[in-house]
């Protein structure tokens, strides 16, 4: 994959796959990535030459220049692995890996991570052609796919015509907290908000500035994540500028991904209208910390609204998201603790760890055998 932990900067995929390890945690999973992080040339400061040992697996971190198809073939025969589990169809090391495992027969899972869903696809431009030369050249021709929902599912048959039969089904495995979290005491008429992604049009962060105009109240809006976008985040601070004097905005820089939970459990509600999410695993660890969540109906977590753990609002009610970010200002210590309690108890109460390992087992077992 082309990044992965320490870096900051690559979004989901790394979390995803950490969860994956740690999940699979007595399976041998090696990773083979990029030495720094996204956009940046510096080698990671606590990484070593060599494989590194993780705990739930072992990483290889890879410089640019030893990053290209013969080395990583010559990594791929002296490892021997069973699979070779690919993160994004749009991706150098993918078009690596699939050429590698053809070349020595090597079985191959691919998941997209959204990037076919009609949300994401964009600039299909340059997508359509490098899709018709995977075809032209039979790179993805017999190997699998991940999906993580039904209508991702619909979206990998529909862009690249393959059969349902070479499509698996395995949801996304959330990240777990690793301690117990204190709530502050809450004060009607202040309110604690926090946004936590990357700063992208995708990501919708003006809007979310935006809703906070009109707002009563002593009112904190922190931001954490890369800035993607430079242009995007200059017209963000035209509108933070814009705001009332009561409504203080800050930016906070990026977090470790160790660190998120943690951040998460200090506010009242994580604010996040996004315009298209495969998962949304901050969504995901914002609610095991008992944090307030308030998203678009852009993400697979939809259900939540009938839950009565978080508010789930189409992008279109914009006066809706301004009234519901009023409410939770104006609750008070008990109102909000009855509702953070509820969220991490149906956090708890439905977490499916065990069987999402099964279903995971199942599918490479499949696929192993398939190929024997």
């Amino acid at each position: 994959m082309s990044g992965f932990f320490p870096g900051k900067k690559y979004g989901g995929p790394p979390v995803s796959i950490n969860n994956f390890c740690n999940l699979m945690n007595d399976e041998e999973v090696y990773i083979v990535c990029t030495d720094h992080d996204l956009g940046e040339t510096k080698r990671y400061d606590s990484i070593n030459r060599g494989w590194n040992d993780r705990g739930n697996c072992k990483v290889l971190y890879l410089e640019d220049k030893e990053y290209g198809y013969s080395n990583l073939n010559k990594i791929a025969i002296d490892l021997k692995p069973d699979l070779i589990y690919l993160q994004s169809l749009f991706s150098r090391s993918t078009y690596y890996g699939l050429r590698i495992g053809k070349v020595n027969n090597i079985k191959i899972l691919l998941a997209p991570r959204g990037e076919l869903n009609s949300g994401a696809f964009r600039k299909k431009y340059k997508k359509i052609p490098y899709i018709y030369f995977l075809k032209i050249f039979k790179l993805i021709k017999d190997i699998y796919f991940q999906s993580t929902s039904i209508e991702e599912s619909s979206s990998i048959k529909k862009q690249l015509k393959v059969s349902d039969n070479n499509i698996h089904l395995l949801h996304n495995i959330p990240s777990a907290p690793q301690n117990h979290y204190f709530y502050s005491e809450k004060v009607s008429g202040k309110g604690k908000f926090v946004f936590i992604s990357r700063i992208h049009p995708k990501k919708n962060l003006l809007s979310a500035i935006r809703y906070f105009n009109n707002i009563n109240g002593e009112v904190l809006f922190d931001i954490y994540g890369p800035i993607e976008s430079k242009k995007y985040w200059k017209s963000c601070q035209d509108e933070i500028r814009k705001l009332k004097s009561n409504i203080q905005v800050n930016y906070c820089g990026i977090i470790p991904h160790s660190m998120v939970h943690d951040v998460f459990s200090k506010y009242d509600a994580f604010i996040f209208p996004t315009f298209s999410e495969n998962f949304g695993h901050v969504i995901a660890e914002a609610l095991s910390v008992g944090t307030i969540v308030l998203i678009s109906d852009k993400t697979p977590w939809n259900y939540l609204k009938n839950k009565g753990v978080g508010y789930v609002i189409p992008l279109t009610q914009k006066k809706m998201y301004t009234k519901v970010i009023q409410k939770i200002v104006d609750m008070n210590d008990d109102e909000i603790r009855l509702i953070k309690e509820r969220i991490v108890r149906y956090i708890e109460n439905n977490n499916r760890y065990k069987e999402l390992k099964i279903e995971y087992l199942n599918c490479f077992k499949s696929i192993i055998k398939e190929y024997q």
